[in-house]
C-alpha cells in the first residue's frame, strides 16, 4: 500500500500506526547502486561539482557550488525553452589551505510551476553540469517536508537520500550533525578552526544529496559535531565565530533575498510558509555545562527573545526546530530540559504568548514522537525526533532511553517526513519515519 500521499490527511486515521509498509517505487528503475549522475557509487571523494539548493520562495533562489579551485565556470539558469538567466550576484569563498572553493549564486524574477536547470557553463558556454530544480510555493496550505540529522559520512547510504526525493518535499530541514567534524583524518587537529573547514568539505564531495540531479532546498542549523565535537558548548570552542562563518559557508542562506526567511543570532534562522513557521535554532553558540541551572544556559538570552518575537507576531502554527532534543532526559544524552533554568523559563514564556507550537530535534540516532502534555503549554502538543539518516545505531536504546511521553519509536537508520496543513487555527499532520529500501517504519497523525 503506497501511504506517501498527499491525500493522506483527508483518510480521517485517529491513531498513530506502528507499522513497516511499503513506499512507492524509487524513479530511478531500482539501480540503487548507481549514484544519480549514472555513476556507480563509491564512497570516495568525487570529482564533479558539489551543489546545494538553499532558501528559495515564488521567484528568487540561492545555490551554494562546491568545487575544485582549479574549475572555473559560470553559472545561469535556464528554463525548458533555452532563456537564460544572468545571477543577481555571486559570491566565492576559498581558504589557503584547501583546493576547494565555495560558489554562491543568487537568482530571480522565475516562475513557480515551471522545470528550471542551473547549468555551469566552460569558457566556451558548453554545459559541464546541469541541476534540475523548481521554485517554492510559500503560500501552500498544506506543505510536505523532510527532518533529518546526523549524517556520518563514513556510514553513508545514498539508497536512503534517493528514496528522500523519490517522496518530493517541498524543502528539507538539517537539524544538526550534517558532519561529524571530529571524526576522519586531517592534517588539522581537534581545536584547529581549519578542520571545520577540512571536514565539511569532504562531507560535501560524499554525500548523494548533494549529487542529485534534482536539487530540492535545504534549511540547515547545527549540533555539537557540525559546531565542533561530541558535546561542545560555548566554553569548550574558542572559536565560535569562526566556526559560525565556516557553517553558514556551505549552506545557501543568504539573508535578505528570498521572501519569508531571515538569519537570527548566531546560525539560527526563521522561514514563514503561508501559516507555517520554521525556527531552527542555535543549541550551541551560548551552551554552557550541562546541567547548568542558568536561566539562559541552552540557548542565551537573545536567540530566546528573538524566537519568543517570533512566535508573538505569527498567527499559524511554529516549528521549533533544535539539534538537541527539547523534553526526554537521557542519562548519557544532553536536552534542553537539563537546563532546567532556560527550560522551565522558555516554556513559561512561551505559553504567555498563548501561541501554538510544535518541536522537531535530533542528536539521539533514533527517531521518536513524542505526546506533551497540555499541562505544559495549555494544549497538548509534540515532539518529533528524526535522527541517525546514516550513523551508528544502537540495539537495545529504545528500552535504554523509554520515557513515558513516547509514542513511538524506531532505531533504524532514518528520517521523517511531514505532511501538513493549518486551517482554521488547527494544525493537522501526518508523519511518516522513513528507511532506505522504500520502507516506513512506523506512522503517525497529530493535532494541536
Amino acid at each position: 500500500m503506497e501511504f506517501l500521499r498527499r491525500d493522506f490527511l483527508k483518510l480521517g486515521l485517529t491513531q498513530a500506526i506502528a507499522a513497516t509498509v511499503s513506499v512507492p517505487a524509487l524513479a530511478n528503475g531500482g539501480h540503487e547502486s548507481f549514484t544519480s549522475d549514472g555513476l556507480p557509487f563509491q564512497n570516495v571523494m568525487r570529482g564533479t561539482p558539489s551543489i546545494l539548493q538553499g532558501v528559495t520562495d515564488a521567484t528568487r533562489t540561492q545555490f551554494s557550488i562546491q568545487h575544485h579551485k582549479g574549475l572555473n565556470f559560470n553559472a545561469v539558469v535556464r528554463d525548458q525553452t533555452g532563456t537564460i538567466w544572468q545571477p543577481d550576484k555571486i559570491e566565492q569563498i576559498t581558504q589557503t589551505f584547501s583546493n576547494y572553493a565555495i560558489t554562491k549564486v543568487f537568482f530571480s524574477n522565475l516562475r513557480l510551476g515551471e522545470i528550471f536547470f542551473l547549468d555551469l557553463l566552460d569558457a566556451k558556454d558548453a554545459v559541464i553540469e546541469r541541476r534540475e530544480f523548481k521554485m517554492l510555493d510559500l503560500s501552500k496550505p498544506t506543505l510536505r517536508y523532510a527532518i533529518a540529522s546526523c549524517m556520518d559520512e563514513s556510514r553513508h547510504e545514498p539508497k536512503i537520500w534517493h528514496n528522500m526525493f523519490e517522496q518530493n518535499p517541498d524543502i528539507i530541514f538539517f537539524v544538526g550533525d550534517t558532519v561529524y567534524c571530529d571524526k576522519g583524518s586531517s592534517e588539522f587537529k581537534d581545536g584547529d578552526p581549519r578542520r571545520l573547514w577540512v571536514r565539511h568539505s569532504e562531507a560535501r564531495r560524499i554525500l548523494e544529496v548533494y549529487y542529485s540531479k534534482r536539487l530540492i532546498p535545504i534549511l540547515a542549523t547545527w549540533d555539537d559535531h557540525d559546531f565542533s565535537g561530541d558535546d561542545a558548548n560555548s566554553n569548550s570552542a574558542e572559536y565560535i565565530q569562526a566556526s559560525r562563518a565556516n557553517f553558514l559557508s556551505f549552506f545557501a542562506q543568504g539573508e535578505g533575498h528570498v521572501e519569508g526567511y531571515a538569519q537570527g543570532p548566531g546560525v539560527s534562522s526563521v522561514l514563514r510558509a503561508g501559516q507555517h513557521q520554521f525556527i531552527l535554532m542555535d543549541d550551541r553558540s551560548w551552551r554552557m555545562k550541562k546541567e547548568s541551572p542558568d536561566r539562559y544556559a541552552h540557548w542565551g538570552r537573545e536567540q530566546e527573545e528573538w524566537a519568543l518575537e517570533m512566535i508573538s507576531s505569527f498567527d499559524g502554527i511554529t516549528w521549533i526546530m533544535n539539534g538537541s532534543q527539547i523534553f526526554p532526559q537521557m542519562i548519557y544524552k544532553e536536552s534542553m530540559s537539563k537546563h532546567k533554568g532556560q527550560f522551565d523559563g522558555f516554556m513559561k514564556a512561551l505559553r504567555a504568548t498563548g501561541k501554538k507550537v510544535v518541536f522537531a530535534s535530533g542528536d539521539v540516532h533514533f527517531s521518536e514522537v513524542s505526546r506533551i502534555e497540555s499541562a505544559m503549554l495549555g494544549y497538548q502538543t509534540y515532539e518529533v525526533t528524526s535522527s541517525g539518516l546514516h550513523s551508528k545505531c544502537f540495539p537495545g536504546i529504545d528500552i535504554i532511553s523509554k520515557h513515558e511521553r513516547r509514542m513511538m519509536i524506531t532505531t533504524k537508520q532514518n528520517y521523517v517526513l511531514i505532511d501538513s496543513t493549518y486551517q482554521s487555527e488547527k494544525f493537522a499532520a501526518n508523519i511518516y519515519c522513513c528507511s532506505a529500501q522504500s520502507k516506513v517504519n512506523f506512522t503517525a497523525q497529530i493535532t494541536v
